[in-house]
């Protein structure tokens, strides 16, 4: 059979080359004869061995050209540039924050953006040959010479062997140079054949090609680890099982599994993940609630028969379900909920055959996998042992040796938090079953609710708004919804987090109708429980940012890459007709027009000039850096202030310092100092001498004062002379006082000269600025720095605006005077990198204690910025 089939196969490659102008490698002929035999039966059941062999063939490279003429991996390159753009922008956000969470956040980030970059460039590099004449310098003149004389021929039946002639040649010309150009993209290969069969079958394709199972474990252990916050050693534990070989003779499933831990863990992320990753297909997971199947009224009650049916109904209810979910697919992942929920003789009767070895079932249960969920002994896991204070003894037991203690009294705790579930387990679910499965997992509740937060808001981006949305949360924005979730009794797991997401986040940018292609950062308002929202179009795509194109590059670039590639694909439907008409024996004559539609196509697509991609550095401004004169009198001027022990004199030789550092040729920004502040703590009489002493000290030429007050809306006016004095001046240091009454327009000038250092072709990157504001709490930063807790200075009554709390995350230093003497007291300035290696608090519930203000009537910016 398998030589008939051989010998057929052969026999028709050379004429499905022809046909679709591809290349089959011998692999996918191997696969095509041998690899059919099990699944023989469910392929074109009308056809003989061989004529099955030939179809797949033939739909393998149908698949192939159809992939090509579709940029073949299209969808997952726009994918990739998603990606790129959503990782470049939220780690703009968040790479200066140094807490474990958000490095955690941040590596992901990098890893993302570097595998995008990779992808995107590996597919600019494998396509970009397409642009480029198909027949090198005589591609016009071939076009075009086959134009002119399809359309001067006189496409009669009786004269078209001539012309046919010259399409025929055209077309062995272009598939010979197509297969050459792009031989790994138009060769068939085995896994060409076995999509094939899995489209067909419902097979999964790491059932149908032999592969490394190691390899395979490896990358569903990874990829589900991507999906699951904390949950490393249950994946694990899982995949190790899949992998192993099972005896072939038994129907029983290929994993069986129960999963025990407290809601909102992510139980039924793992099974979904599973589904995704080891059969290659999320839709194979499918659920089961459990407690649709609750234990009936008592034996003992009146209603003991009824009770008895009712047993029975539900036992073939739920065994019907089973046959007929593996039934009409076998390789399917099945997740039973909440399996403590179920009556007990219904889960031993019908889950302990299908899991014991499933020779009593009628249909085979080996090739799916079963999980069940339980949270049954899940408060063990938070539980601790409590018997030193039972009595007095026990008391001072304890009080003499705690570790003594512990050690040799009986009590529960004292096992292993996974032995206390399995014991609470028993209890409800039964022995024999539980000894039944493969693995009991118990799944623990995740410590970096930020990455969940943040997985899950992807997730439902992703559903709501696909690839034109990217919405980032900052740590003050989710550790505030972390706190409305414990208040309103939503919980703390992954599903809390998701309603808090929808209900404060989603449902806000949904009331927003915000356009395509744009950012929206979510952070809240500083030392406030209220959110906002900043949302900045894409004004450049993330490829030209990150790869430094020329602004618009790439798109033209992709665009211009699509025509061609349409262009190109008029080739293959040319060739398929020609092809059809010459086997059926029909007319040629309906090849007239579409011979000059795709020539006409060519000509115009490979004679237009091609768009390269120009990479470019930051456009700036040039300028010159202080004398050296200069430069020595700032020394002085630092030596001077050094010795004065005023609070302004200290805060005043920090600015002289880091200019000294700015003003170095040699200067190195990659390991540049911290030079852009806040000063919180003085009243106007000290912001008065502040800025005396800094122009006293620098001068005109390097130090400007900008006052906003509530009033002030000359943002554009004030960026543009901000522009100006640094273009004059780059080492220029700026004092912005009153920055919370800043407008949209200079919030968002900050925010560029913060991030990128460049602002409209200015180099900031030199300059240093200042920002203050009155919006501390100046009761807690006597009580936190200064030991005072007798102050009585509050901004009680006062009308405060308040800006985000991601403006204080893009600072290198926060400096607070002393609030009870501002001009002579103490200094003490905070680094977000610095006090998160002594604090065990978050940074941003710090700043928003010391920026909160119980008793103010805030006015807030506007919701969107």
């Amino acid at each position: 059979m398998e030589e008939n089939a051989a010998v057929m196969l052969n026999g028709a490659k050379p004429k499905l080359q022809k046909k679709y102008g591809v290349s089959i490698s011998a692999a996918a002929v191997d696969l095509a004869v041998r690899g059919l035999k099990p699944f023989a039966s469910e392929l074109y059941p009308e056809d003989g061995p061989p004529q099955k062999c030939v179809r797949i063939l033939e739909d393998a490279c149908k698949l192939v050209q159809t992939k090509f003429g579709n940029f073949g991996d299209e969808i997952e390159f726009n994918e990739k540039v998603y990606e790129l753009g959503r990782s470049v922008v939220e780690l703009i956000e968040l790479y200066r924050d140094n807490s474990f969470d958000s490095r955690f956040w941040v590596d992901r980030l990098r890893s993302e953006r570097d595998s995008a970059s990779i992808h995107m460039n590996d597919f600019i590099t494998r396509w970009d040959f397409i642009r480029s004449p198909l027949f090198g310098d005589t591609s016009t003149e071939n076009f075009r010479s086959l134009r002119d004389h399809a359309a001067s021929f006189n496409w009669t039946e009786t004269n078209l062997n001539e012309v046919v002639g010259a399409v025929d040649q055209f077309l062995v010309d272009t598939r010979r140079s197509q297969v050459l150009r792009f031989k790994s993209l138009l060769t068939v290969e085995a896994c060409h054949v076995a999509e094939v069969i899995s489209r067909l079958t419902d097979v999964p394709l790491t059932q149908i090609i032999p592969s490394n199972i190691n390899n395979h474990k490896k990358k569903a252990i990874e990829m589900t680890n991507k999906r699951v916050v904390n949950q490393e050693r249950v994946v694990n534990e899982i995949f190790e099982i899949l992998a192993s070989k099972k005896p072939i003779v038994t129907k029983r499933p290929r994993g069986s599994f129960l999963l025990v831990g407290p809601t909102g863990v992510g139980k039924r992320e793992i099974a979904k993940a599973v589904a995704l990753h080891w059969y290659c297909d999320a839709s194979r997971l499918v659920e089961i609630d459990m407690s649709e199947y609750t234990e009936p009224p008592m034996k003992s009650s009146p209603t003991y028969d009824l009770s008895e049916s009712w047993s029975k109904s539900k036992h073939q209810h739920l065994r019907n379900r089973l046959n007929e979910v593996v039934a009409n697919r076998p390789y399917s992942v099945i997740l039973l909920d909440k399996i403590d929920k179920a009556s007990f003789d219904t889960v031993t009767r019908v889950l302990l055959p299908i899991l014991s070895d499933g020779s009593a079932e009628s249909v085979d249960f080996s090739k799916c996998i079963i999980f069940m969920t339980s949270s049954v002994g899940s408060d063990q896991l938070v539980s601790s042992c409590a018997c030193y204070n039972r009595d007095e003894v026990r008391w001072k037991r304890f009080c003499s040796n705690p570790l003594e203690f512990y050690k040799n009294h009986d009590c529960t705790f004292k096992d292993s938090d996974r032995a206390r579930v399995l014991i609470e387990a028993t209890k409800i679910i039964g022995a024999d079953l539980l000894l039944s499965l493969d693995k009991i997992l118990v799944v623990g509740m995740f410590h970096n609710k930020m990455a969940v937060a943040r997985l899950l808001l992807r997730e439902i981006i992703r559903e709501n708004y696909g690839e034109s949305l990217v919405v980032h949360a900052s740590n003050a924005a989710l550790d505030l919804l972390f706190l409305r979730a414990r208040k309103q009794r939503l919980g703390v797991g992954g599903k809390a987090i998701k309603q808090a997401l929808i209900k404060y986040v989603i449902s806000p940018l949904s009331a927003a109708n915000l356009l395509s292609n744009v950012f929206v950062c979510v952070d809240t308002f500083v030392g406030t429980s209220k959110l906002s929202f900043r949302a900045q179009p894409h004004g450049r795509s993330a490829a030209d940012l990150y790869f430094k194109f020329k602004a618009g590059t790439f798109d033209i670039f992709i665009a211009d890459l699509k025509m061609k590639m349409e262009a190109v694909n008029k080739i293959f439907h040319l060739r398929s007709e020609f092809f059809d008409l010459s086997e059926s024996g029909q007319s040629l004559s309906p090849l007239k027009e579409l011979t000059l539609e795709t020539c006409d196509r060519l000509l115009s697509c490979f004679m237009s000039p091609t768009p390269q991609l120009v990479c470019v550095d930051k456009e700036v401004a040039p300028y010159d850096l202080p004398s050296v004169e200069e430069k020595l009198k700032f020394k002085s001027i630092y030596r001077s202030l050094k010795r004065k022990k005023t609070s302004i004199a200290k805060a005043t030789s920090t600015i002289v310092d880091v200019l000294v550092e700015m003003s170095d040729s040699s200067f190195d920004f990659s390991n540049s100092p911290r030079r852009n502040y806040m000063f919180e703590g003085l009243n106007q009489k000290a912001k008065t001498k502040l800025i005396g002493c800094l122009s006293e000290s620098l001068g005109d030429s390097f130090f400007t004062y900008i006052k906003l007050d509530e009033n002030y809306q000359g943002g554009k006016e004030g960026k543009k002379s901000l522009i100006g004095k640094v273009k004059d001046n780059p080492c220029m240091v700026v004092l912005i006082d009153g920055v919370e009454f800043a407008d949209v327009s200079f919030y968002k000038g900050l925010l560029k000269i913060f991030d990128k250092g460049i602002l409209d072709n200015v180099d900031f990157r030199r300059s240093i600025i200042i920002l203050t504001s009155e919006m501390g709490n100046k009761r807690r930063i006597a009580a936190a720095f200064f030991k005072d807790r007798s102050i009585s200075i509050v901004n009680q009554g006062v009308k405060i605006t308040r800006f985000r709390t991601e403006l204080l995350y893009r600072l290198d230093g926060i400096m607070f005077f002393d609030p009870v003497k501002p001009e002579n007291g103490g200094i003490h300035c905070v680094h977000g990198n610095s006090y998160m290696k002594n604090s065990q608090m978050p940074l941003s519930t710090f700043l928003c204690r010391l920026f909160e203000a119980r008793f103010s009537r805030s006015p807030l910016l506007p919701f969107y910025i």
